[in-house]
């Protein structure tokens, strides 16, 4: 069984910042605050909440997006009503899924598992309804037997909650399971159940505080059919 991370590893997440301009260009198109600095602002800010909330009580995508957009425009002293930051959100994540990008070496890397007779499994965080979204946008959806979210979850990467409930829906040894993400803080979770590990590097930060040395590492999906049948997790 081969699993796959979403964002970062099949999905380019580049097209993201684009919606976030997009979306607050209605709402803020008077002001004369550079939207590219409060679009950089709200990033670090939601990754800074992410980091703090993930251990806590879960907090969906869409709510960590809103409280963290909330707690920057106030440093602007921006005062918008809760009713239109959530449409913000809301209209960000509409654009992101009508325009996000498929890697081209993601849909090589999938077809020719398929057609090895690879069952596919996804492990992401987001949104169900979100996920769904992408994954129909690229005609995707069959490629995958098992699909586990953490919204539906409710608990985030690296949280190995999320790989136990992919194991047991695949009734699979973990030994038989790869799981493919794009960085140490991705496959940390998968590493702990005993899931052969893959990063692929997408332009990765490497966090010293992590520490996970995952299996395999590679520069592209277009490489992974053929570490699959070497290494064959089926025949474990």
């Amino acid at each position: 069984m081969i699993f796959f991370d979403l964002g970062q590893t099949l999905i380019e997440l580049s097209s993201f910042k684009k919606s976030m301009y997009n979306s607050l260009k209605k709402h803020l198109s008077q002001s004369n605050i550079d939207l590219n600095e409060i679009i950089y602002k709200w990033g670090h800010e939601t990754h800074r909440l992410f980091m703090e909330l993930r251990e806590k009580n879960y907090i969906n995508t869409m709510e960590l997006n809103i409280l963290s957009l909330k707690n920057i425009l106030k440093t602007y002293k921006i005062g918008l009503s809760d009713n239109i930051i959530q449409t913000i959100v809301d209209n960000v994540w509409k654009d992101f899924i009508r325009n996000n990008k498929l890697y081209p070496d993601a849909i090589y890397a999938l077809n020719q598992l398929k057609q090895s007779g690879y069952e596919l499994g996804l492990i992401t965080d987001g949104e169900p309804n979100i996920v769904d979204g992408i994954l129909q946008k690229h005609n995707l959806t069959n490629f995958f037997n098992i699909k586990v979210i953490s919204g539906k979850i409710q608990v985030f990467k690296p949280n190995p909650l999320l790989f136990y409930e992919a194991i047991n829906l695949a009734k699979c040894k973990p030994s038989e399971g790869v799981y493919v993400g794009d960085s140490e803080m991705d496959v940390k979770g998968a590493v702990e159940v005993g899931l052969i590990t893959v990063i692929v590097s997408r332009n990765e930060i490497p966090d010293p505080g992590i520490g996970i040395r995952p299996d395999f590492r590679m520069n592209s999906l277009f490489e992974l059919p053929e570490l699959i049948s070497e290494i064959d997790p089926v025949k474990e």
